[in-house]
C-alpha cells in the first residue's frame, strides 16, 4: 500500500470525540497487525454500511463503487479490475485476471442489482451478471479520458462521460447534450442520471453543475467560498434538489435537499460515491502521493500534497493559533542555514519560495534526531521527490508541522507524540545538497515562518 495516511486525533483536539478516535482504529491496524484497509467506506443519510475493503483483497488502487438499487449492498472496484462485494451485492465476475489497456475509473449497477458494468478511462466496457454490452468508446480516440458512467433505470443502456464533459450514450440511454464543445473552468468528475432516465447532471470538481434533459438546476459550488474539490452529488427523491459531496466529506444541501453534514477530519479524501436510497455511500482512499522526476517543480508538487492531507486532517478543527515563541525546538542544538521566504534554490538556481527553515547541528553536523515541536498525532510518514523522507504531525486546532529530508523515521502514522519526541534521524533524502532538517509550520492551511513560534536553545 505504500505510506499510509491516518485520521487525526491529537490529545488536545477537544472537538474530536473518543468515539471518533475509536473509528480510526480500523485503519491503524495496518501498522500494528490485523486486517488492513485499502479504503474506507462511510455513509450519509439513510444509507447503510456493509463492510470495509481490506488490503489483502486489493492489488491496486481503489477507484470506483456502486450500490444495489435497493441499498442492500455495494461493490467496490480497483484500477486493475478487481471487484469486491458487500452486503447483498453478489460477485458476478471481474477483470482481475486480464491485463487492461487502461485503468478502471467507474462502475454502475443494473436495475435488478444482479449485474454491473465496469468502465476504463478509454471507455472500454466490461459487463457482468445481467448487465448487457451495448457499446463502448474503446476503439475511439477521445479528446479527454472517460471519468464516470451512469446506467438508465431500465438497465438496457448507459452513458459515459469524459473529463471535458463529452457524453456518449449506448442502448436506450438517450443523449441529451454535453459540455464537450465548451471550455470548462475545471474538469468533470461525475455523472448522475435522473430517476426517469430522461436527463442527467454533470459535476465538475469545483462544484459546477451542468444539467441536461429533465435534470433541474438548483445551485452549484463556484462562488460560494468552497476551497475543497467536489466528489459527487446526491439527488433528492422528488428530483427538486441535490446535495453536493466535497472531497473532505462535507455535504452541502441545495434546493429541496435537507441532507447536509460538516466536513470530517480525515486525511483520506472522498474519491467516489454511490447514491443509495435518499443517502449515499462514500468511498475514501489515500491521497495520491506525487511521483515525478526531480525538477524545479518537485517542491511545489510536494507542498500541494502536504497541504491537501493537512487540510483534510484538520477539516473539522477550529483554529486556535499558537502563542509566539511557544513551540519547542526541532533539534537539540539547531543552527539555521536557510530561512523562510524567497531564496535562490541551492540545486535549481532559481528564485523560489522556501516554505520552511533549514537547520543543521553545530560544527556542520547533521543535528541528530528531528524532534516534535509540540504534542500531536503523526498523520503521514512518506517519501516525496523533493522533500525526501517526510513526517507530518497534526497538533490540532489547525496547527501542523512538517519534517523533511530525514534519513529514516522513528514513528508511524496514527502514533501520538509528545513535544520533544524523536521523529527520525536528520538526513539528505530527496532534493538536497547535504544532511539537514527542513522544518515547516502550517497554521490554518498555510505555511508561516517557524522562527516566530519556536523556542530555540
Amino acid at each position: 500500500m505504500g505510506p499510509s495516511l491516518l485520521r487525526n486525533n491529537p490529545a488536545n483536539c477537544r472537538f474530536v470525540s473518543k468515539t471518533f478516535f475509536a473509528s480510526l482504529l480500523a485503519v491503524v491496524v495496518l501498522l500494528v497487525g490485523g486486517p488492513a484497509y485499502a479504503a474506507k467506506v462511510e455513509t450519509a443519510g439513510d444509507a447503510s454500511s456493509y463492510g470495509q475493503p481490506d488490503q489483502l483483497s486489493v492489488a491496486s488502487g481503489v477507484t470506483a463503487m456502486t450500490s444495489r438499487p435497493d441499498g442492500t449492498g455495494y461493490w467496490i472496484a480497483t484500477s486493475d479490475g478487481t471487484v469486491l462485494n458487500f452486503g447483498a451485492a453478489s460477485h458476478f465476475g471481474d477483470m482481475s485476471a486480464v491485463t487492461l489497456n487502461k485503468p478502471l475509473v467507474g462502475m454502475a449497477s443494473t436495475e435488478t442489482g444482479n449485474g454491473y458494468w465496469l468502465v476504463a478511462s478509454d471507455g472500454g466496457i466490461f459487463s457482468f451478471g445481467d448487465a448487457a454490452f451495448y457499446g463502448s468508446t474503446g476503439a475511439l480516440v477521445l479528446n479527454s479520458p472517460i471519468v464516470d458512467m451512469a446506467a438508465s433505470t431500465t438497465g438496457a443502456g448507459y452513458w459515459l462521460v469524459a473529463a471535458d464533459g463529452g457524453v456518449f450514450s449506448f442502448g436506450d440511454a438517450v443523449f441529451h447534450g454535453s459540455t464537450g464543445n465548451l471550455v470548462l473552468n475545471r474538469p468533470i468528475v461525475g455523472m448522475l442520471s435522473t430517476r426517469s432516465s430522461l436527463g442527467y447532471w454533470l459535476l465538475a470538481d469545483d462544484g459546477g453543475i451542468f444539467t441536461f434533459g429533465d435534470a433541474g438546476f438548483y445551485g452549484s459550488g463556484p462562488g460560494r467560498g468552497f476551497s475543497d474539490p467536489f466528489a459527487g452529488m446526491i439527488p433528492t427523491v422528488d428530483g427538486n434538489g441535490y446535495s453536493l459531496v466535497h472531497s473532505n466529506g462535507q455535504i452541502t444541501a441545495v434546493g429541496s435537499s435537507t441532507l447536509a453534514k460538516a466536513a470530517a477530519c480525515d486525511p483520506w479524501p472522498v474519491s467516489d460515491m454511490s447514491v443509495s436510497g435518499a443517502g449515499a455511500v462514500l468511498l475514501r482512499t489515500a491521497a495520491e502521493i506525487p511521483s515525478d522526476s526531480p525538477s524545479k517543480h518537485s517542491a511545489t508538487l510536494d507542498a500541494a500534497y502536504i497541504q491537501k492531507l493537512i487540510s483534510h486532517s484538520q477539516a473539522c478543527q477550529s483554529y486556535e493559533p499558537p502563542q509566539l515563541q511557544s513551540l519547542g525546538s526541532p533539534l537539540l542544538e539547531p543552527v539555521k542555514t536557510s530561512g523562510y521566504g524567497w531564496r535562490r534554490h541551492p540545486v535549481w538556481g532559481e528564485l523560489s519560495i522556501h516554505n520552511g527553515v533549514d537547520f543543521i547541528g553545530p560544527n556542520r553536523t547533521s543535528g541528530g534526531a528531528a524532534l516534535a515541536v509540540a504534542s500531536g498525532t503523526v498523520i503521514a510518514v512518506t517519501d516525496l521527490t523533493a522533500y525526501g523522507t517526510t513526517v507530518v504531525v497534526d497538533h490540532g486546532e489547525q496547527v501542523a508541522s512538517v519534517y523533511g529530508h530525514l534519513k529514516d523515521s522513528k514513528v508511524e502514522p496514527g502514533q501520538a507524540v509528545e513535544v520533544g519526541a524523536p521523529l527520525g534521524l536528520v538526513g539528505s533524502t530527496g532534493v538536497s545538497t547535504g544532511a539537514h532538517l527542513h522544518m515547516e509550520l502550517w497554521l490554518n492551511g498555510a505555511t508561516v515562518d517557524p522562527l516566530l513560534y519556536l523556542v530555540l536553545p
